[in-house]
């Protein structure tokens, strides 16, 4: 998403109860858990990645064992401008842990020795709900009113995918907000932080952090196995700087081979998943070209991209159309056709998996048509195609993304046009 007020959101109370609730579950379920042996956006052309291809990752030994300490994400700082003249993007929402969930027991035992660099994973296989839906992508929706079905009714077309968060050090391995979305059988987007606080990529290209990365896959495979397809954004909007996984220019090989070795458990570990390669719109503070972060053929399944009205804005159908082809001060893709162009290039299908406008910036209908025209413009599951996108309709942030909501919806033109095209 967008790049400077790091977005937060204070969850639903009736997701605090979900999350209480089923903690202890989880942790009983944890205990017994003995690992298996062995095992997330945007536009350029396929076989060029700027980056070189990342070194192998070295046999994994047994980790230390993970401290069980919950680890809250701080309040991000405010983002440093970039250097060049061109604005700085608002900082993406994010999705506010559900609640101070009971520390997930994260002393996961065994080795994942022998991991080596991933093989290209085949196209992304879809599960329930089984086919691409008549539109020709799957459309969803995170936030208010998606869990009981009301956001779906209210825009006339029940969500397709759901997109949620599990994205400090306890979250990605308990995944309590994975517990209301159980009576959903359909594809699930789920962020997973990767590191926290005091932690980092040099570490994780080590192994450091393999023990509670393979639980955690343990646990999704567990929860999400039999149902739809499970989106893992792993390390989800890296090139931004208000995360704890924050990539600056200093650690981008240390987070290749990260990145690699989070490939090889998932793809030992849950190979029906699909891992997602996800960015903000624009790095804030990374110092460098996003695209020298991309770990590379076979190690992703789908691009994706955080993508709001904001930082700048646009207002008009005209001012759409500009904004398509931007590119940041590095030459790296910026507007959402050159983000496609960049997924095309690498052979992967793109999703967007967070969007809205922002009411503190403009309300407008030409947002929400123009980003409706692209995804039925570019609908499928080939290269460069639109294959999800995930409406982020968070409650917090003084409203100033929600479209449907149960008070005053700042979006008011936004939201009719939004109802009206879905």
């Amino acid at each position: 998403m967008s790049s400077h007020a790091r977005r937060r959101a204070a969850s639903p109370l009736r997701r605090t109860t979900v999350a209480v609730l089923s903690a202890t579950a989880v942790i009983a379920s944890l205990a017994g858990c003995l690992p298996a042996a062995g095992a997330p956006a945007a536009q350029a052309p396929t076989a060029a990645t700027t980056s070189p291809q990342p070194a192998a990752v070295p046999p994994v030994t047994t980790p230390a064992p993970v401290p069980t300490t919950p680890a809250e994400v701080p309040p991000p700082p405010a983002p440093t401008p970039a250097p060049e003249p061109a604005p700085v993007e608002e900082e993406a929402p994010v999705a506010e842990a559900d609640t101070e969930a009971p520390a997930a027991e994260e002393q996961v035992a065994g080795s994942a020795a022998g991991l080596a660099p991933a093989e290209a994973a085949p196209p992304p296989v879809l599960s329930q709900p089984g086919a691409v839906p008549a539109a020709g992508w799957f459309s969803g929706a995170s936030g208010y009113g998606t869990v009981n079905g009301s956001f779906g009714n209210w825009r006339g077309r029940p969500l397709e995918i759901a997109g949620t968060w599990a994205d400090n050090n306890n979250d990605q391995v308990g995944l309590w907000t994975l517990d209301e979305w159980r009576d959903f059988d359909g594809p699930v987007d789920i962020a997973i932080g990767a590191i926290g606080p005091g932690e980092t990529w040099a570490a994780a290209a080590q192994g450091a952090y393999d023990a509670r990365w393979r639980q955690s896959l343990i646990n999704l495979e567990a929860k999400r196995g039999d149902r739809g397809t499970v989106y893992i954004r792993f390390a989800h909007e890296m090139n931004g700087n208000w995360y704890p996984w924050s990539v600056d220019a200093s650690e981008v090989t240390a987070f290749r081979q990260a990145w690699q070795r989070f490939r090889a458990l998932q793809q030992q570990v849950f190979p029906e998943s699909r891992l997602v390669f996800n960015v903000n719109r624009e790095s804030v503070g990374a110092g460098v070209d996003w695209r020298q972060m991309f770990p590379g053929q076979g190690q992703v399944d789908v691009m994706s991209v955080d993508y709001y009205n904001q930082w700048p804005a646009v207002s008009t159908a005209a001012e759409w159309a500009a904004s398509m082809d931007d590119v940041d001060q590095w030459g790296a893709p910026k507007g959402l056709e050159m983000h496609r162009r960049f997924a095309e290039s690498q052979g992967l299908p793109l999703a967007i998996s967070e969007w809205s406008g922002n009411a503190d910036f403009t309300d407008t209908a030409a947002f929400m048509q123009g980003m409706y025209d692209f995804f039925r413009t570019h609908a499928g599951t080939g290269a460069g195609d639109l294959l999800y996108e995930v409406l982020f309709n968070v409650d917090g942030y003084d409203l100033k993304f929600w479209l449907f909501g149960n008070g005053t919806v700042r979006l008011a033109q936004s939201a009719a046009a939004y109802q009206r095209l879905w």
